[in-house]
């Protein structure tokens, strides 16, 4: 009987003293007590599709307390492709493409609150396009040659870069032949000809570099430097230059072989 009274006066005694442990509440996760602390996504011009924070963003708790980008993750490419990928076609080969394989995230290039804009930098290619200018803050090789004299009109707005470029593809996947993809503009040049010139066949950047070169029509070389990368022996056989007027014979080749690119009469490559 006495140790009932003690266990029950041991019992009450615990339930009428005062909590010294407080349960700590759980702090709140989703859009609005993001934009606690965060701009308003509103002023960000955040896609509709864009517009909950976790599906994008996996924050710790340590962020929820504290803040700081250290301790919330961002969204990698694969993240990304959950969404994009599903019955999107431009992006399916991403896993194959020069971006990938140069550990390029989707952020980037792609703004994920609003557009990313490029660099200062390339002010004649913001005013026409922003997209180009965006690729040549990475690519300043290509950069510098579009303000060579000779160059594709991406400058003056004729051309952007993803014109002739997949940039979520890569040369793998692409169905599209090199040449083909120049035949697309120059269409008088497509084959098949009759009498062929070899390197057009081949390959275009043979001879020329379309993102520009201190040449005319984005050669490689100037005249006839350009041509006895192939054919040297000119220099001995040719019948100008046998007749010591080899000043005439190497001042332009396509003087003469106009039909630089092949032709349907003569096997010489003369119109």
């Amino acid at each position: 009987m006495r140790e009932l009274l003690t266990l029950l006066a041991a019992w009450a005694a615990l339930c009428l003293a005062p909590a010294t442990v407080l349960a700590q509440a759980p702090v709140p996760i989703g859009n609005e007590a993001c934009k606690t602390c965060h701009v308003p996504y509103e002023a960000h011009k955040v896609n509709v599709y864009h517009s909950d924070c976790l599906a994008c963003h996996t924050p710790e708790s340590q962020h929820l307390t504290e803040g700081g980008k250290g301790t919330v993750k961002f969204p990698t490419a694969d993240k990304c492709l959950s969404c994009h990928q599903t019955n999107d076609h431009k992006r399916m080969n991403w896993a194959f493409s020069e971006h990938k394989k140069g550990q390029v995230e989707c952020r980037d290039c792609h703004g994920l609150h609003s557009p990313k804009q490029p660099k200062k930098s390339n002010l004649a290619l913001w005013k026409t396009d922003k997209q180009s200018a965006l690729c040549m803050d990475c690519h300043q090789d290509v950069a510098a040659r579009m303000n060579m004299p000779s160059h594709h009109p991406v400058k003056e707005g004729g051309l952007s870069c993803v014109s002739c470029h997949d940039p979520h593809s890569g040369k793998q996947t692409n169905l599209v032949s090199k040449n083909d993809q120049c035949y697309t503009c120059h269409q008088a040049i497509r084959g098949p000809k009759v009498f062929e010139h070899a390197p057009v066949v081949e390959d275009c950047t043979i001879c020329h570099n379309p993102h520009g070169t201190p040449n005319r029509r984005l050669l490689n070389l100037s005249q006839p430097m350009q041509c006895l990368q192939c054919h040297s022996m000119a220099l001995t056989t040719h019948p100008l230059v046998a007749g010591k007027q080899s000043g005439v014979a190497l001042r332009n080749c396509t003087s003469c072989h106009g039909a630089i690119h092949g032709s349907h009469i003569d096997p010489k490559l003369k119109h």
